[in-house]
């Protein structure tokens, strides 16, 4: 038989028992909970699960308020407290169970979300290399056409024929497309940066391009062309928001050790540029800004990096690409 002189030492003894558990559960949670799980929960693509995984807690809040005796003494009663920590232990041990299965649903739909989103990244650079294709090919069968007009030429002014001859150069001039100007000896490179700098005269926008690049290169020519095509995209469309007074494209490129392509773009921008964690926002509609993301995607994928800056009214973006 218990003495009734024991039952303090041993409620105390439970007490102290069960607030050492406790306290060793939340220590060993803190950590996860304030750094491997923050990143989700400043997420913005899990806002509206987080909204709904705060009623679990509450849950056993309650749970716990309800199991609470009325009368201090209902817990000296028979075996009462033993029960008591056994089924609060339990109900904690259950809630981290829940945190844990949680936690790993939605490490899972981060994971599904990111590759929608890369999936829907690689998707918008498919349609725009498809679109830059076009346009190449549009400028090479145009050079290509060049020849023979110029032997046409050629024969009307052998001939003599005067009339003819300025009746077919007045034909064909609104033809060929305005990319003359020759930027390098890559072909891929000059055709992308002179498709842009003619979208940039036909808009009156001060355009500036030094490329220093040879006709074969060490890294992908795809790569270079989509980061180049979405550098110039994104100075055309803040530059036709900008003041005319103010506009102006500058992009350069050159390699660096015979491996390494760097890239420099800048252009002036009027209003404001909305950036979240780091990640710039769209400037046309609701989320990020796809022509960086892609930059950024391309960059790290060839072991390169990408940085981008804006201060002033100037908007500068660095890429490097590696071999």
């Amino acid at each position: 038989m218990q003495l009734p002189q024991d039952e303090p030492w041993f409620c105390l003894a439970a007490c102290v028992f069960y607030n050492v558990v406790c306290w060793i559960l939340v220590l060993t949670a803190f950590y996860p909970s304030t750094h491997a799980v923050r990143v989700m929960v400043e997420d913005d693509n899990f806002a509206q699960t987080w909204y709904v995984f705060w009623v679990l807690p509450l849950v056993f809040i309650f749970l716990n308020l309800f199991m609470i005796p009325r009368y201090q003494t209902t817990l000296r009663t028979g075996r009462v407290l033993q029960g008591y920590i056994v089924i609060s232990i339990a109900l904690l041990l259950l809630l981290l169970l829940f945190n844990a299965i949680f936690l790993l649903m939605a490490t899972s739909l981060n994971r599904n979300a990111r590759l929608q989103q890369e999936n829907q990244l690689l998707f918008l650079q498919q349609q725009r290399y498809e679109n830059l294709k076009a346009a190449i090919e549009e400028v090479r069968q145009a050079r290509h056409d060049m020849r023979h007009q110029l032997n046409q030429i050629s024969a009307l002014a052998e001939t003599g024929d005067l009339e003819r001859l300025k009746s077919y150069l007045e034909k064909n001039i609104s033809r060929i497309p305005d990319l003359g100007i020759h930027f390098c000896e890559n072909c891929a490179a000059d055709s992308v940066i002179g498709y842009y700098c003619a979208l940039a005269k036909r808009e009156g926008i001060p355009f500036c391009a030094k490329l220093d690049l040879p006709q074969t290169l060490p890294i992908d020519e795809i790569n270079m062309c989509l980061v180049l095509s979405n550098l110039l995209e994104n100075a055309l469309e803040a530059s036709i928001r900008t003041a005319p007074d103010r506009r102006q494209i500058k992009i350069t490129a050159y390699l660096h050790a015979g491996r390494l392509l760097l890239i420099e773009a800048e252009n002036a921008y009027d209003g404001e540029i909305r950036e979240k964690d780091g990640v710039f926002q769209s400037s046309k509609r609701k989320g990020n800004g796809v022509g960086i993301q892609s930059i950024q995607h391309i960059a790290e994928k060839s072991g390169g990096a990408s940085t981008f800056t804006y201060q002033n009214g100037a908007f500068c973006a660095k890429v490097m690409l590696c071999g």
